[in-house]
């Protein structure tokens, strides 16, 4: 209530005083001043002059306080000034540029539609940047806790001379569209090219026109080639100011099962006292999550209801969030049920990790949605009684196609209300999947991207191979626990063909695995961060296994 009290004295503080206006080309014609609304006006910024909805892009980002609550109340604030948010990039963290000495800078974008000319669309950032405490007379490119710049109109090309009054103050404010320095920034170009790989872009044809030069712009540059670095890197949010930098090496997931039927340690820490013990263990081995369960879902499993999987995993996961031995390390709850996943965030969990993506609870999206947090998208036919069956493990190319259903599922839980860039990716191996598809599943990852769009386009990737059964078929081991070596190795590949978390059983042999592999991918190619492999041909589907 004290931040819409603050945006309606933001508002009637910004009047828009226009000295003079240059209207070029775009939004496929002429544009007229007055259609472009730039002549001298007090109108209310909320109301629409123009006769339909555009396109537009803005930039958002900042340095100072709570950056990423700030973005988030910047983004809740839009739709009260008739701007209504279609599509979000991924969220970058940047080193500062033209004044380097500050903090480093929290950055994404946003494809919108809006009924407000250009310069109302102006005026309206900056009352969103007037309520949320922006110091206008701050030096440029200066620190400053949000900043939101209009990119794209459509296509529209235009250059005004303005000014706005804020708190009693003339401030000047020109409009140069689209932005005149927006190919000098990389935090600009990367989240408008995430945008432009994107089908669902709000407005005509102008905006898509514009994004598509960012990102050929950006690609030009070396693109993706530039993410992950000290100067660029794209971030997830864990709360309480903290940023998860997932692109600076392959990280490991411990399974952790507080269940007497999983497939390979089922029964084994049942007991708070042994799982604690167990997951000590991980620590020490140099886990960097640690997946708690307490439900299988190996192939036709008898599906638990919530109450069940709670008296399982809720003291483990208190034991664990009360520990000061695994501060250090991020709590991930194993779960498809909505009520499960909101009582173990509240008791500590980091990050939610499903194996449905969604489909078997759905409250699912709307409940994460709810948490604002990370969330695990598994690619899963069907649920663990029938995932075995030939129609959910029938694939003409599985990458391509299982590329295509996470980015179905991805669009589902994004219309929920999670962004993009709290979305982590799993192929889903061993579930709905042969042994042959899951081996050709590890080695065309880079298809499965390519079946990916908008911000998901390069989501983090993980990939649990551990102790599977299609490993056992290609070794000849049939004890689990006899797999890790094969785990391992399949880890490795894995990290070379794109993936960035491996969930094991095993996490020394696995640390050490994709640590060889990393260095292997930065030392044949060291500006190229996420890595890949040539395409495989398609092999057909055969035995279909499922473990968790």
């Amino acid at each position: 209530m004290a931040l819409q009290r603050a945006l309606g004295a933001a508002v009637s503080r910004l009047q828009s005083t226009e000295r003079s206006a240059t209207v070029i080309t775009g939004f496929g014609r002429a544009l007229s001043t007055s259609a472009a609304g730039l002549a001298p006006s007090h109108q209310n910024i909320t109301q629409p002059v123009v006769g339909g909805d555009v396109g537009v892009a803005i930039a958002i980002g900042g340095n100072m306080g709570d950056r990423y609550e700030n973005i988030q109340a910047a983004l809740n604030l839009l739709p009260q000034h008739g701007i209504e948010v279609v599509r979000h990039a991924r969220l970058y963290e940047s080193a500062p540029a033209y004044v380097t000495d500050q903090p480093q800078f929290l950055n994404t974008a946003i494809a919108a539609k809006t009924r407000l000319p250009p310069d109302q669309l102006l005026s309206a950032l900056k009352a969103v940047e007037d309520a949320l405490g922006r110091d206008f007379g701050m030096a440029r490119n200066g620190p400053r806790p949000i900043d939101l710049d209009v990119i794209f109109y459509e296509d529209v090309r235009m250059e005004t001379n303005g000014s706005v009054e804020v708190a009693g103050e003339e401030q000047d404010r020109s409009l140069t569209v689209p932005h005149r320095r927006w190919h000098e920034r990389s935090f600009v170009k990367a989240p408008l090219a995430d945008l432009a790989c994107d089908d669902n872009l709000p407005g005509g044809p102008g905006l898509r026109s514009m994004l598509d030069s960012a990102q050929d712009a950006w690609t030009a540059e070396g693109g993706e080639g530039n993410v992950g670095g000290d100067e660029l890197r794209a971030v997830i949010p864990l709360g309480h100011g903290s940023l998860w930098a997932w692109q600076a090496r392959p990280w490991t997931m411990g399974i952790l099962n507080a269940t007497p039927d999983s497939f390979s340690d089922g029964g084994s820490y049942l007991e708070v006292e042994a799982a604690v013990e167990h997951a000590r263990q991980m620590v020490e081995a140099g886990v960097d999550i640690i997946d708690v369960g307490g439900q299988s879902t190996r192939p036709h499993a008898a599906r638990l209801p919530p109450d069940v999987e709670l008296q399982r995993i809720m003291p483990v996961i208190g034991a664990l969030a009360s520990d000061a031995a695994f501060r250090e390390v991020l709590i991930a709850v194993d779960t498809f049920h909505a009520e499960v996943a909101k009582a173990a965030v509240a008791l500590g969990a980091h990050l939610v990790n499903d194996v449905s993506g969604g489909t078997l609870d759905p409250d699912m999206h709307r409940q994460v949605a709810e948490l604002g947090v990370p969330y695990v998208l598994m690619h899963m036919r069907g649920d663990p009684t029938t995932m075995v069956l030939p129609e959910n493990t029938a694939y003409g190319d599985v990458a391509t196609e299982v590329g295509a259903e996470l980015q179905a599922q991805g669009e589902a839980a994004m219309a929920a209300g999670i962004q993009p860039w709290r979305i982590l990716l799993d192929p889903g191996l061993g579930f709905a999947k042969g042994s042959e598809g899951n081996l050709q599943l590890i080695s065309g990852l880079p298809r499965v991207r390519r079946g990916l769009k908008g911000a998901l386009r390069h989501a983090p990737l993980l990939v649990g191979p551990s102790r599977k059964t299609f490993l056992g078929l290609v070794t000849g081991h049939k004890d689990p626990p006899d797999r890790d070596v094969a785990s391992a190795v399949a880890s490795a590949l894995a990290v070379s063909a794109g993936a960035n978390i491996i969930r094991t059983h095993n996490v020394g042999y696995t640390r050490d695995a994709v640590a060889v592999a990393n260095a292997v991918k930065r030392a044949a190619n060291p500006a190229h961060l996420t890595g890949t492999l040539p395409d495989v041909q398609p092999v057909d589907a055969q035995q279909a296994v499922g473990e968790r």
